[in-house]
């Protein structure tokens, strides 16, 4: 809220307006190194032909477990990649602010006896 005194002490002046902003990217859980690695190494296969059955029995053959410690069914493979894609468009969506309800106030203390 602006306040500023007119011509007379005895008369305030308000801008009163309301602003949204809306930011997606404020609350967003750290993605660990082990996720990236994942999204890393099951994008690398995806795009050498694998399916994802495969790139499940590979990585639980070398001895990884899904970020929870169980093992790897092709749905947490393809779980992990359709996930990473939809947070990322999450953060990088922007939205314009705006700036609704404008109004100005005129208060005379003269009334209130301030």
């Amino acid at each position: 809220m602006f306040s500023g005194k007119s011509s007379t002490d005895n008369i305030d002046a308000y801008l009163i307006f309301h602003l949204k902003l809306r930011a997606s990217n404020l609350l967003v859980a750290p993605y660990t190194e082990f996720q990236q690695f994942l999204y890393e190494t099951i994008s690398k296969y995806l795009e050498e032909g694998w399916n994802y059955q495969q790139i499940a029995d590979w990585l639980n053959e070398n001895g990884y477990k899904t970020p929870r410690g169980k093992k790897f069914r092709n749905a947490h493979a393809h779980s992990i990649v359709k996930k990473k894609k939809i947070r990322e468009v999450r953060l990088n969506r922007t939205y314009e602010p705006k700036l609704t309800d404008f109004s100005l106030r005129f208060i005379d203390k003269t009334i209130t006896n301030e």
